[in-house]
């Protein structure tokens, strides 16, 4: 199985760190140093369950929980290839609850911002159409010195409140919850970025649709035979 992520295996152009400075605005410095991305343990830790956002049924009999970077070009490609498909025919139908964890690699001078307005947004209930337009515009933001400017125009049109999403921000709400995920991630020994774990077994990198098609499948064919199941056999 190929792993194509960022700071994985074969990370590709597209998904190398920009090289960049941190963002400009101030809004979240005490959580950034030159090099990236540094976290502090929070004072309490908050469960992987009670983190990310949920799609689907809480009676799918598949779990995924996916970790992405808004920085990582892999993770992009995965969510303007494969997952629109997967949400359709997997998880609007109850065949798989998917959690997606805002996760930050620290490769990514914006990455950390991002993640901040995405997890924002979701205070008013405006995730989705926030995350998905900050992995579609990654190449106008994830290079500028201060990409506030661009993801100001991305929340306004999607209906967020931006006094109310600048308060969150300033007030660095989402901090908990976003070292929280990069914690968890990493005691589950992911490497790079799209990561995911399927039924609590780990899958690495933005694997194409035809792959995930196979490894539903396969779930499901073992579920129906009647075995017991130890986790996701990858297809060949």
């Amino acid at each position: 199985m190929a792993v194509l992520g960022c700071g994985g295996s074969n990370d590709g152009g597209d998904a190398s760190p920009s090289g960049g400075t941190p963002p400009a605005s101030g809004l979240t410095t005490d959580m950034l140093a030159e090099e990236g991305a540094v976290y502090q343990p929070p004072a309490q830790e908050i469960p992987l369950e009670e983190l990310g956002f949920d799609f689907g049924s809480d009676d799918a009999p598949i779990g995924v929980i996916e970790f992405s970077d808004y920085g990582c070009g892999y993770c992009r490609r995965f969510h303007a290839e494969t997952f629109p498909t997967l949400l359709k025919d997997y998880i609007e139908t109850g065949k798989v609850r998917w959690k997606y964890v805002t996760y930050v690699s620290g490769s990514f001078a914006n990455g950390l911002a991002a993640a901040f307005v995405a997890e924002c947004a979701g205070e008013q209930g405006l995730f989705t159409p926030v995350s998905d337009v900050l992995f579609e515009r990654q190449p106008d933001w994830n290079r500028l010195a201060d990409p506030f400017s661009v993801f100001t125009g991305i929340v306004r049109d999607a209906g967020v409140d931006v006094d109310e999403l600048q308060a969150c921000i300033n007030e660095q709400r989402p901090a908990a919850r976003v070292r929280s995920g990069v914690i968890s991630g990493r005691r589950l020994g992911l490497r790079g970025t799209p990561a995911f774990l399927v039924d609590g077994k780990p899958v690495m990198g933005a694997q194409p649709l035809e792959w995930w098609v196979e490894l539903f499948t396969a779930i499901e064919e073992e579920a129906g035979g009647g075995g017991e199941r130890s986790g996701p056999r990858p297809p060949p």
